[in-house]
């Protein structure tokens, strides 16, 4: 029996174990991703966020994501904090405008969602906010950005004239990971495949060489 050809076969058995690795992968981050779906599920159904809770999430491993809370908002007239690019509650591509609702200046460090507009310049008008916005946390709305708020809260409602902004759901969350794991197997499929075919060939070559 001939013997395989050592570097070829060595060197697709390191490629085939990467490559079912990587679909194993994937397969344990879909499992990953199902439950952290289901866990920000039933946040939204845990009681308010208390000061205590946000702490928590500043200082450690504490998730307050999609946790519903209040937050009392009376600064009056104040020139919006920011302005971020998202949807109206009917699906309408526009802009978020933020507000900064922090009582003299202490932490947690939130701004909320005043509402929806089309208006890219809104950001340098006015706009008197006197309200309690009821509704969904969302942390890091800025990333790891240095100086940034931790939290945004995405209310409800909006502050007129604005009009309400789409609230998010734990569906929003990308889950792409059973497609990427059949991709990673199919390359292991394909490259199975070519070799075998590559080494029938070479060993039908071989054996014609060696016939009388």
């Amino acid at each position: 029996m001939k013997r395989l050809p050592l570097f070829p076969t060595l060197l697709t058995f390191l490629m085939l174990t990467v490559l079912i690795s990587l679909g194993i992968w994937q397969l344990d981050r879909r499992a990953w991703k199902h439950e952290l779906i289901r866990q920000l599920e039933a946040a939204q159904s845990l009681p308010p966020l208390e000061p205590a809770d946000f702490l928590a999430a500043m200082t450690g491993p504490t998730s307050v994501q999609y946790r519903r809370a209040e937050l009392p908002c009376s600064p009056g007239t104040v020139l919006p904090y920011d302005l971020k690019g998202g949807s109206s509650a009917g699906g309408e591509s526009g802009y978020l405008l933020l507000v900064s609702c922090r009582p003299n200046n202490r932490p947690p460090d939130i701004v909320a969602v005043a509402g929806w507009t089309k208006r890219p310049d809104a950001a340098r008008t006015p706009l008197h906010v006197d309200t309690v916005f009821k509704g969904l946390i969302i942390e890091r709305p800025y990333g790891d950005a240095p100086g940034r708020p931790q939290f945004m809260l995405i209310p409800d409602t909006a502050v007129p004239p604005l009009e309400p902004s789409r609230m998010p759901t734990p569906q929003d969350l990308p889950d792409n990971h059973l497609s990427y794991a059949g991709q990673w197997f199919g390359l292991a499929v394909v490259l199975a495949s070519i070799y075998g075919l590559w080494l029938r060939r070479r060993l039908k070559l071989a054996a014609t060489a060696l016939a009388p």
